[in-house]
């Protein structure tokens, strides 16, 4: 018995198993996340005071490049919660002050305090900008002043 129809319903399956490959292919993909955010850096106790040094710059790096979100996160728990995002983003839009990056030197307080000591740019004058350590990591102090100008 001679079956026409058989090679087209043949055909047809192979395409349908080949769309549902394909769909299954696609369709578990992961979505594409953001990017985690860098973390602050957690050094050895020796290294302490380059560790906070380190946060103070990459928060100030991030402001100059107007990446407030990760500036912000950058920020101490209580400082966050001073100042929430949406606020800190606004006060940041304002102006950043320019520092010399290259001059920052930090020196331990306490074993979880430092205090980063930057050269204005173009300026003799210097900010002192305190960053301490929580749970292992550097943050910086904000709780008054400005996002470009914080001080506890």
């Amino acid at each position: 018995m001679r079956r026409p129809w058989l090679p087209a319903v043949i055909g047809l399956l192979v395409l349908a198993a080949l769309a549902l490959l394909v769909a299954v292919y696609f369709g578990l993909r992961p979505a594409r996340q953001p990017p985690p955010p860098t973390p602050p850096v957690q050094p050895p106790a020796a290294n302490a005071p380059e560790a906070a040094r380190h946060a103070v710059v990459s928060y100030m790096k991030h402001l100059q490049a107007g990446d407030y979100a990760a500036a912000h996160r950058l920020l101490t728990a209580e400082s966050r919660q001073r100042h929430p995002l949406a606020e800190f983003e606004r006060l940041a839009r304002q102006g950043v002050t320019l520092y010399d990056l290259s001059s920052a030197r930090a020196k331990l307080v306490r074993p979880d305090r430092a205090e980063v000591t930057i050269h204005l740019e173009g300026d003799p004058a210097e900010a002192t900008i305190i960053a301490a350590r929580r749970d292992g990591s550097w943050y910086v102090v904000y709780l008054r002043g400005r996002p470009g100008f914080p001080y506890p």
